[in-house]
């Protein structure tokens, strides 16, 4: 049966090919949220049911948080990847929903055998009010927009920084965390907002051994950075062999436009200093995925977090390239097993 929906898909996709046609999102600009769900939707009508979109939960003002799953065949192993938890950083939505476009219809034999052999799931906007609330009205907003119940000089205060509040060594080092005013608070408990539980709960129904990789896509800096970030004493155990995967990612991603990516815990390498309480260390820590990242894309500091929509191409291409590039290095070190 799967190889009579395998035919489906790939005539599908040819198609769309022969046609031109591409529903929805066009990545010469930035998006809002509804603009990227009605695209979500639109991959679903277009390819179910070999795509799936879910409602994984609601965040604090109660908009949806939207997973896309694309899935050829039983059998394979899971690749997952959340962009936008911090709301500022639209880069991130923007390039990891064009990586998942090139995958739908991209006729390059190494994106083609990727879509196949393994199973994909993307949550584009991990903080969806944050996200709408930096289009409407603060262009700079990081956080998300649950109050935090206390107040300052210019008023009540909102937001948690969604990406230090996981229960792994929550707390345990990083900026002055503990302001409820703070632009990196990592809120009142571990696993306290509404985001963050949405994803754990998502994530927590698949079998062990699923998801044996985990992608944060977020900006800016040039990194991929690898667990864990509230520490440079401890290294996980398989450090080494994280390092040659990371490094198969900027090895491919250097090669389009000369983009040169770090690789290296985010202890040693994060800009903002050390990390606690992050998705990457939790998903590693926790649930013991074997390789989990965040990358951390363009630029190096000039544009930072206003990075203009006429590089999304490119940044795209970078990533894309990069995931290639990472994916056949996990591959060569039997951490990934394709289903062929």
């Amino acid at each position: 049966m799967f190889i009579v929906r395998l035919f489906l898909f790939k005539s599908l996709v040819a198609l769309i090919l022969v046609n031109g046609t591409v529903v929805g999102l066009e990545w010469t600009e930035y998006h809002n949220l509804d603009e990227i769900y009605e695209w979500l939707s639109d991959m679903e009508a277009k390819f179910s049911p070999l795509v799936t979109v879910y409602t994984i939960g609601y965040s604090y003002e109660n908009r949806p948080i939207k997973a896309i799953k694309v899935s050829s065949r039983p059998g394979n192993q899971a690749i997952f990847i959340e962009s936008n938890i911090h709301a500022i950083e639209w880069i991130s939505s923007a390039a990891s929903t064009c990586f998942l476009n090139n995958l739908l219809h991209s006729n390059d034999k190494n994106l083609e055998d990727l879509l196949l052999r393994y199973d994909w799931f993307l949550v584009p906007v991990m903080n969806p009010d944050g996200f709408a609330y930096s289009h409407e009205i603060n262009r700079w907003w990081r956080k998300n927009r649950k109050p935090t119940g206390f107040s300052n000089e210019t008023g009540p205060c909102y937001g948690t920084d969604l990406n230090r509040n996981f229960n792994y060594e929550w707390k345990k080092s990083g900026f002055p965390l503990d302001d409820p005013c703070d632009h990196w608070y990592h809120g009142s408990a571990p696993d306290s907002e509404p985001e963050i539980l949405a994803l754990q709960n998502f994530i927590n129904q698949f079998e062990d051994s699923y998801i044996r990789l985990y992608l944060a896509i977020h900006a800016y800096g040039n990194f991929v950075l690898l667990p864990y970030g509230h520490t440079i004493e401890i290294f996980p155990p398989n450090y080494d062999q994280m390092m040659r995967i990371a490094q198969g990612f900027a090895d491919a991603a250097v090669i389009k436009y000369n983009t040169t990516f770090k690789c290296g815990a985010s202890g040693l390498l994060n800009h903002s200093g050390y990390v606690s309480g992050d998705a990457k260390d939790w998903i590693y820590g926790v649930k013991n995925v074997p390789f989990a990242a965040t990358i951390e894309l363009r630029d190096n500091g000039g544009y930072g977090f206003l990075l203009p929509a006429d590089q999304i191409a490119e940044v795209c291409t970078e990533l894309t390239d990069g995931m290639v590039g990472l994916i056949k290095a996990a591959e060569m070190e039997s951490l990934l097993t394709p289903n062929i």
